[in-house]
């Protein structure tokens, strides 16, 4: 039943990207001028639990953790107007997950080698996406814009393990000037191939993950 709906949501969200992208094809080939941006945005998420594990030997077992998790990711952007409304743009993505893991071992034979062992961690991922938005605005300084993205996300030790995503976020964006746009993003859904383990998830969410951007306009009037 699970690997039924894994596969439809797969086939579902393909067809969408594939519209979206055809809708922006669409209008690239109208020969629309439009406006460019550049920018990036900042998403910062902290967890005081991470995760926890028992790990058995043949003289005892270990209770491995983690805790105090700090998730960092910066993605510079550059981008483009297709349409009035449409854009599309591309982003190399850094970030980095660092936090505590604990050992806490009990010996079955000997309690006097019993141990806890307490280090910290962090990994760095390096990727690559591509995004298309839709703007509608409100008022000349205020709007609303859906961002669909594809991105690849890889370790940057380990280069086989990696993430390949589909995606969509819901942002506000506010022109405190009249070049200058400071983007909100909260949210979102999206599918996630690992390609490792070759296991996919699908997530929905609206308050897990806040992303904070600034974008200058050029040719905004």
């Amino acid at each position: 039943m699970v690997n039924k709906f894994q596969s439809h949501m797969k086939q579902t969200l393909l067809a969408f990207f594939l519209f979206v992208f055809a809708c922006i094809g669409s209008a690239f080939a109208q020969g629309h001028k439009g406006q460019y941006y550049l920018g990036g945005s900042l998403t910062y998420d902290y967890s005081s639990y991470g995760s926890s594990s028992v790990i058995n030997y043949t003289d005892g077992y270990t209770n491995y953790s983690t805790s105090k998790i700090n998730s960092l990711s910066i993605r510079p952007e550059f981008g483009f107007f297709i349409s009035d409304k449409w854009s599309i743009g591309i982003q190399p993505v850094f970030s980095r997950t660092g936090g505590t893991e604990t050992s806490d071992f009990h010996s079955s034979a000997d309690p006097t080698k019993n141990y806890v062992a307490s280090d910290k961690y962090h990994t760095d991922i390096l990727g690559i996406g591509i995004h298309a938005r839709y703007y509608a605005m409100i008022s000349d300084k205020f709007g609303f814009f859906p961002e669909f993205g594809i991105s690849t996300l890889n370790n940057s030790k380990y280069f086989n393990y990696g993430t390949f995503s589909l995606g969509a976020t819901p942002n506000f964006v506010f022109f405190p000037t009249q070049k200058l746009g400071v983007n909100l993003g909260f949210g979102g859904v999206s599918y996630n191939l690992d390609y490792h383990t070759k296991e996919n998830t699908f997530h929905l969410g609206l308050n897990d993950a806040i992303s904070f951007g600034l974008n200058y306009f050029w040719g905004r009037k």
